[in-house]
């Protein structure tokens, strides 16, 4: 086998890097992303679940590595406690939730929001080392938002995601439990020119194999793209009521505003409506990453019309098509994270850097600032 060169990064230049990547000079580095090991933060705010698939059955989920279960009380307020009971170990979340207490399935001990046990009922004394770790959750937009890391160093609110319940927007989403590390699924959605390749039979949005330049708006990462006249996707046609063979114009605006999402907004022009119609439209697509199980991670996608109340047949076409795109990455990046574990020379192997890049080296560099903040470094 040949053998490479692999060139370490300088993370103080990273405007430089940037400009190389986007110029596609910068060929043959290996930035750590860590996709085989311990790589997301815990001082911020991940999404836990779908509000709607909380209420007062408990359920399981494995969140950064940590078995997690989430239910609400008796007024509707959401909770999360680290699923295993002190005494011997139970999933709470096999339990039953009564009133503001969830109750072990073992041996019936109780446990506040907070993860104190107030009640054994098999003896009189209660057992004051029983007690189990609390997570804060908060309810924003269409989800379930939760915080794992130090509790005392919550200093911000999630992402605003408001437009998620607005009247004004018809929401829709899906979930996908992909084998894969979070930063591929991460790097995948924030560089959409694969999207001329990999979905060159769904999306059918071919013109989109040049990258626009990514910057940073202080820890978002940002882009804009214009192009030129052509046929919006299938995807997206039947939320804004438009011919999939009518030429429009289209300007994509990215942000990631946390590593645990990001947003692409379809802005759409059409140069010649129809007498009465619209001519401007968006649809925003949501991309949610959050680490489970280790080299695996939940994935809620959303796609929003700024129409209200679409039709349940237009959105039932729309999810069809936007799922069977996204089968396409699922299977895509399963078997690269495999061939990755599997692969003796794992991490060692030549990653070569593209200009189409530079929104994937930012992710990298936000990701490697906030694990150094943690005291910690891939």
């Amino acid at each position: 086998m040949s053998s490479y060169v692999i060139i370490e990064i300088d993370f103080s230049d990273w405007d430089k890097i940037l400009k190389d990547s986007n110029e596609q000079k910068f060929m043959g580095q290996r930035i750590p992303n860590g996709m085989l090991e311990d790589n997301y933060p815990r001082n911020m705010w991940w999404v836990a679940a779908r509000s709607d698939e909380i209420n007062e059955k408990p359920i399981s989920r494995w969140l950064l590595e940590t078995p997690v279960v989430l239910y609400r009380l008796e007024d509707g307020t959401p909770a999360a406690l680290y699923d295993r009971c002190p005494h011997r170990w139970a999933p709470l979340s096999e339990g039953h939730v009564e009133g503001d207490k969830i109750i072990c399935p073992y041996h019936g001990m109780q446990f506040n929001s907070e993860g104190h046990c107030t009640k054994a009922p098999t003896q009189k004394m209660m057992p004051k080392t029983a007690q189990i770790p609390s997570f804060k959750v908060l309810e924003r937009g269409a989800f379930l938002w939760i915080w794992m890391g130090d509790q005392d160093a919550i200093d911000c609110e999630p992402p605003d995601v408001s437009y998620q319940t607005d009247n004004d927007w018809t929401f829709l989403g899906g979930y996908y439990d992909v084998k894969a590390n979070w930063v591929l699924i991460r790097e995948n959605v924030m560089d959409l020119t694969h999207i001329a390749f990999l979905h060159k039979n769904t999306f059918k949005q071919n013109d989109w194999i040049t990258a626009p330049d990514s910057y940073l708006d202080g820890e978002t990462i940002c882009y804009e793209q214009e192009f030129d006249l052509a046929p919006l996707s299938p995807l997206f046609c039947a939320g804004m009521g438009l011919p999939e063979d009518k030429p429009i114009l289209r300007k994509q605006v990215g942000r990631m505003p946390t590593l645990a999402i990001s947003f692409s907004d379809w802005n759409v022009t059409d140069p010649n409506p129809e007498e009465g119609a619209r001519s401007k439209f968006i649809m925003r697509g949501c991309h949610i990453v959050t680490p489970g199980k280790k080299g695996e991670t939940h994935y809620f996608w959303g796609a929003a019309f700024d129409v209200p109340q679409l039709k349940e047949d237009v959105i039932n076409k729309t999810k069809n098509s936007v799922t069977a795109a996204f089968d396409e990455d699922k299977h895509l990046l399963e078997i690269m994270q495999k061939q990755i574990q599997d692969d003796p020379t794992g991490m060692n192997y030549l990653e070569v850097t593209l200009g189409a890049d530079g929104a994937g080296i930012l992710v990298r560099k936000l990701l490697n600032k906030k694990l150094s903040e943690e005291g910690r470094s891939l």
